[in-house]
C-alpha cells in the first residue's frame, strides 16, 4: 500500500521558466492519476509516466492554469497511437467537464468524463479520495486522499472560508496554495503563505506544503511569513519534479 505525490507544476495563474502552472502526479498503489494540468505540466508528466499508461486525470476547476494542458494528452491519445486507446476516467465539477466538452470535440471518446461534487467520494485503486467546497470562483473542490492511514490533501485555490478540518485535518501532507504574501491587498479567493500555515497548524496536517506560488516574488519571503506564523510547522515550498512519500 503506498501513495506518492510528485509536483509538476507550483507556479500561480501562469508557467514561468522555473516552473509549470497547477499540477501533481498521483501514485496512488501503482495507478497513475494527474491531479490538475495546468500550462507546462505536460511535459514535467512525461518524465515520470508515458502517456498511453496514465490511468486518470482529476480536475479541480475549470480555470485554465489548471487545465489547459488536459488537451495535449486529448491530442497524444487521440491522434499520435496507432491504435485507439482505452479512454481514462476524467474526474471534474460539471462545469469544468462542460469547457473540456466545449472546447474540443471528440473528447468523449478519449476521457471518460465522471462529473464531481463537493460532498462527493470516489474510490481509486484502493484508496478513497473525497472532495470539499473551497472558497473560490468558479466551483473549486479541494481534494482528501486517504491510503489506508496515509491522508494528503489539496487545496487547490481557495481564500480562507472554507472548511479545512474536512479537507485536511490530520493530513499527513496538506499541499496549500500561497499565492499572497502579507504586503499584499488580502483576497477572498486566495490565500498568503502566513494563512495557510495558520490552517494547517489549525487542523493538525503534519507537513505543509506551499504551493500556487506568485510568479516573480521573493517566495523566500512567503516561505519566512509561513513560518513565522507557526515556527514549530513543517513547511517548504513546493518545487516541480519534487516527490513526496505520504506517510514515511
Amino acid at each position: 500500500m503506498s501513495l506518492s505525490i510528485t509536483v509538476l507544476g507550483s507556479s500561480g495563474m501562469f508557467a514561468t521558466v522555473e516552473r509549470a502552472a497547477s499540477g501533481y502526479l498521483l501514485d496512488i498503489n501503482g495507478a497513475r492519476i494527474w491531479m490538475d494540468a495546468g500550462a507546462g505540466t505536460w511535459r514535467k508528466l512525461l518524465e515520470y509516466v508515458d502517456y498511453p499508461h496514465l490511468d486518470g486525470i482529476l480536475l479541480t476547476h475549470r480555470h485554465p492554469d489548471h487545465t489547459t494542458d488536459v488537451f495535449q494528452a486529448f491530442h497524444a491519445r487521440a491522434y499520435w497511437v496507432d491504435e485507439p486507446l482505452p479512454s481514462i476516467p476524467l474526474w471534474a465539477p460539471q462545469e469544468t467537464v462542460d469547457s473540456v466538452e466545449s472546447y474540443v470535440e471528440g473528447t468523449e471518446g478519449c476521457f471518460d468524463l465522471h462529473p464531481i461534487a463537493e460532498g462527493q467520494a470516489i474510490e481509486v485503486a484502493g484508496a478513497r479520495l473525497s472532495f470539499v467546497r473551497m472558497a473560490h470562483p468558479p466551483v473549486t473542490l479541494g481534494v482528501r486522499i486517504e491510503e489506508g492511514d496515509n491522508v494528503a490533501a489539496y487545496s487547490a485555490d481557495t481564500g480562507p472560508n472554507a472548511d479545512f478540518r474536512a479537507l485536511a485535518s490530520g493530513a499527513d501532507l496538506f499541499i496549500c496554495e500561497a499565492t499572497l504574501q502579507d504586503s499584499d491587498d488580502q483576497w477572498a479567493g486566495h490565500l498568503s503563505a502566513s494563512q495557510a500555515a495558520a490552517l494547517a497548524c489549525g487542523v493538525g496536517a503534519g507537513r505543509l506544503l506551499l504551493t500556487h506560488l506568485p510568479p516573480r516574488r521573493d517566495l523566500a519571503l512567503s516561505l519566512a511569513q509561513a513560518k513565522e506564523t507557526d515556527a514549530e510547522c513543517d513547511v517548504q515550498l513546493a518545487e516541480d519534479g519534487l516527490r513526496v512519500e505520504v506517510g514515511a
